[in-house]
């Protein structure tokens, strides 16, 4: 740009001095012209006085001839003495014998008095400056010279003009490098601006200074700057929310053109479906192996629909699908996948548990309406007593199953549990010294190892229930006779962790990923009269704990139950 404004100056600049000199150099050519005009006046003036020529005879010319060496510019003049009639009667050069009757000058002369010409002289064979006066006698005298004689710069002063004119060109230059470096600097410091924020550096600003129209324009481009900063941040702001609420969500959301390319894609969907990396800008259905999913993607007519897929593991899926809209173009479509597996389950166990619980409850109702009605025909006093015993323990039996049904309503539904500082291994012991007469009666021996003095935090009966459940079940499921409970209360990289270990039944590993669940029993514990919450409730017990815990066992060898709990 800056050659070309430079060029552009200088062919301007060199284009105004053509111009100049060449009106400069007519006017001069003009006056000169008319200077020499004046002198070929003033030469014919001279001649008509110093010769007299209308005393002289059309014979002898002598005055005039003294007047050959006259001379304008250093070049002789031509003169030319012509009568009324046109005829050539003297001639200083070479005479003519044409008749100048039609010459301009001469017939301006005749007229006028008068006349002047400029023409090509067939006779001298040049161009002349002719100047033609009338005497009283009515003979003319006519006086002239070459053009070419005529000039307008004399040698001495080429030098001058030419030096002038390097002057000028010089200065023209200065001032137009002056004035391009006026105006490219903010030119360039716009273009390094501009540049710097095609990088992303939307701070700078443009430092342009003048107060003409590119200090204009430089504030102008700063006030563009400025808002577009404000905007950029704005649609940063909003694209940062939306992301971080896509992020957030615990429903997979996926937004695809009409061509079900994919324009955005939460972590959640992702998870949802198994796609390892981005597909930003890829078709949808090359990443979505499901055909029940692609089905519904392209059906027009469904907008949700409940799906279960097997890949990448089997899940129960909510979809709804809608339209996007710019303005009133339809430019794609966005799908929401909402896992409702979590959902189906609970609503699974909730079945189970009512129908486990009719189940359960059903059992010993059943007993004790069958042996009362029986009563009322017994009449046998070792018979009513037989069947009063059955009665109270199918009542015992009910009151327990009562009992550990709202022990576990009110551990799921206390959502703020009580908080205390207290020491395990005495809550332990607390729980040993009720159950060890239960043992003895079975002649199983109870051995307690307690290596933990920390405290941990938390409800303290519920620690108390989740005890007495897993030592209760050790003894119950324990070798008659020479059965063993082995319970440590120790504590391990930051955890505090109670094991209970009998050397009975043991649990088939099939059971073992089941043993937590309502009324679920073994089949070879079913003699045992157990509820089948007991374990249940150990579970939320030591959720509320935010712990964990573990089992391991053996058929025939026993069965290891591991707590671990935070201390923090």
């Amino acid at each position: 740009m800056k050659n070309k404004i430079l060029s552009s100056v200088i062919i301007t600049v060199l284009f105004a001095i053509v111009i100049v000199t060449s009106s400069f150099m007519m006017l001069m050519n003009l006056e000169e012209i008319k200077n020499t005009k004046e002198e070929l006046k003033n030469v014919n003036y001279l001649i008509s006085e110093l010769n007299n020529i209308t005393d002289i005879s059309h014979n002898d010319y002598e005055n005039l001839k003294r007047l050959n060496d006259l001379k304008i510019n250093n070049i002789n003049v031509r003169f030319t003495l012509i009568d009324n009639n046109g005829i050539v009667l003297y001639d200083n050069e070479e005479k003519s014998s044409e008749n100048h009757s039609s010459r301009l000058e001469v017939k301006d002369a005749l007229e006028k008095g008068e006349g002047y010409s400029r023409r090509y002289s067939s006779t001298i064979k040049a161009n002349f400056l002719y100047y033609a006066t009338r005497l009283d006698n009515n003979l003319l005298i006519r006086s002239s010279v070459p053009i070419y004689t005529i000039t307008i710069l004399h040698q001495e002063n080429i030098m001058y003009c030419l030096l002038i004119l390097a002057l000028v060109l010089i200065f023209s230059i200065f001032l137009s490098l002056r004035l391009v470096k006026k105006i490219i600097e903010p030119v360039k410091e716009l273009e390094r601006v501009t540049l710097k924020m095609t990088k992303g550096d939307y701070k700078i600003r443009a430092d342009v200074k003048t107060n003409d129209e590119l200090g204009t324009l430089g504030n102008s481009f700063n006030n563009m700057a400025d808002q577009l900063q404000m905007k950029i941040h704005e649609v940063i702001e909003k694209q940062t929310k939306i992301e971080s609420i896509l992020k957030s969500m615990e429903s997979g959301v996926i937004a695809v053109d009409n061509h079900n390319r994919v324009i955005s894609i939460n972590p959640c969907a992702e998870s949802l479906l198994g796609i390892k990396k981005s597909i930003i800008g890829e078709c949808l259905l090359d990443y979505v192996n499901d055909y029940d999913i692609n089905k519904f993607l392209e059906q027009e007519e469904e907008n949700d629909k409940e799906i279960k897929i097997l890949h990448p593991i089997e899940r129960d899926f909510k979809i709804k699908k809608s339209e996007m809209f710019d303005g009133v173009e339809n430019i794609g479509k966005v799908i929401t996948f909402q896992d409702i597996t979590d959902i189906n389950r609970v609503e699974l166990m909730r079945s189970q548990f009512v129908a486990n619980v009719s189940h359960e409850l059903k059992t010993p109702l059943t007993s004790i309406k069958g042996f009362a009605e029986t009563l009322k025909f017994v009449k046998d006093d070792e018979t009513r007593e037989k069947f009063l015993d059955i009665i109270d323990k199918e009542a015992e039996r009910l009151s327990r199953l009562i009992n550990d049904i709202l022990v576990l309503s009110s551990i799921e539904s206390n959502l703020i549990a009580d908080v205390d500082e207290f020491e395990p291994g005495l809550v332990i012991e607390e729980v040993l010294n009720i159950m060890r007469k239960s043992a003895i009666n079975r002649n199983i021996k109870i051995e307690f190892i307690n290596n933990n003095t920390e405290c941990i935090l938390g409800d303290r009966d519920k620690f108390y229930q989740l005890g007495l459940n897993l030592i209760e079940n050790a003894i119950k499921y324990s070798k008659d006779i020479s059965g063993i409970v082995e319970v440590e209360s120790f504590s391990k990289d930051e955890y505090y962790c109670l094991t209970v270990k009998d050397n009975g039944l043991g649990i088939p590993k099939e059971d073992i990923s089941r043993i937590f669940e309502r009324f679920y029993r073994v089949d070879k514990s079913r003699k045992k009269g157990g509820t089948g919450l007991g374990l249940a409730i150990v579970k939320h017990i030591v959720k509320i704990f935010n712990g964990e815990i573990n089992v391991k066992s053996e058929l025939e060898e026993g069965t290891t139950f591991e707590v671990k709990i935070p201390y923090v």
